[in-house]
């Protein structure tokens, strides 16, 4: 996908767009539901891959998730 000249933001940027914590985002990354990219060692995000419909609602995910796996 051709990104021209998209500023990439960090992960508490990430977090907020998202409205989740920095838990759930890490969780989102390792699962490989975040696209997140590594520069020089900083975790950075395109702000068009985070509108994506799927990651809404990435907290109650990962809630319900934990709630089925606790019972």
């Amino acid at each position: 996908m051709n990104h021209p000249e998209e500023n990439l933001i960090d992960p508490a940027s990430a977090c907020q767009m998202l409205g989740v914590d920095q838990h759930s985002l890490l969780r989102g990354i390792n699962d490989g539901l975040v696209p997140a990219y590594c520069i020089g060692g900083a975790v950075r995000f395109r702000p068009s891959e985070l509108r994506h419909p799927a990651l809404s609602g990435l907290d109650e995910h990962y809630r319900a998730k934990d709630e089925h796996f606790a019972a």
